[in-house]
């Protein structure tokens, strides 16, 4: 790659422009700006144009962010890590600490997701049951209003929900039979 001159110093070697720092990163030109304004990579501004110019190591730290992100990093916990290097401390035991933490958050994430997919296939059982009742006075919608939600949920956490492979099985078989 040529070397670019800015004004009258020394050629800033390497230098990529927002959009070649994208096209190499394989992210948008708006994610590189946005990573330069918050501190994430570093950035210098040609005089001559005011052009946005980057290096290779900011390739590098573009990298490292999108492989971060894969394990559940935030943006915060990304800037921790380079504040880590940056002091010159070994960041490993850090980014152990965080994923192990977003492992956590992940799977309370799912046993509540779960909690919820239970939930719902209560009540769509109960609805099958129910039909579509005209609303009484005064009621919204009866599918939601005539199920009692603590009953369901006091079943699902009380391990009375059905299997829910057999469920999963069961409400297949009858989507297969409706399509057929």
């Amino acid at each position: 790659m040529e070397a670019k001159t800015f004004g009258n110093s020394t050629p800033f070697q390497g230098s990529l422009h927002v959009a070649d720092l994208a096209q190499r990163s394989g992210v948008t030109p708006a994610t590189v700006r946005y990573y330069a304004r918050i501190g994430l990579i570093d950035c210098r501004k040609d005089p001559n144009n005011g052009y946005r110019c980057f290096s290779g190591t900011d390739a590098k730290r573009i990298a490292f962010i999108r492989r971060a992100q894969a394990f559940g990093l935030t943006i915060s916990d990304i800037k921790r890590v380079f504040e880590s290097i940056e002091a010159g401390d070994d960041p490993s035991e850090l980014v152990r600490s965080m994923v192990e933490d977003r492992l956590a958050t992940v799977r309370a994430r799912i046993a509540k997701l779960t909690s919820t997919e239970d939930r719902i296939r209560k009540a769509m059982s109960a609805w099958r049951a129910m039909g579509n009742p005209p609303p009484a006075d005064g009621e919204l919608c009866p599918l939601v209003e005539r199920l009692d939600i603590y009953k369901v949920d006091s079943q699902v956490s009380n391990g009375h929900q059905h299997d829910a492979s057999a469920g999963r099985q069961a409400a297949e078989s009858r989507d297969i039979r409706s399509t057929a």
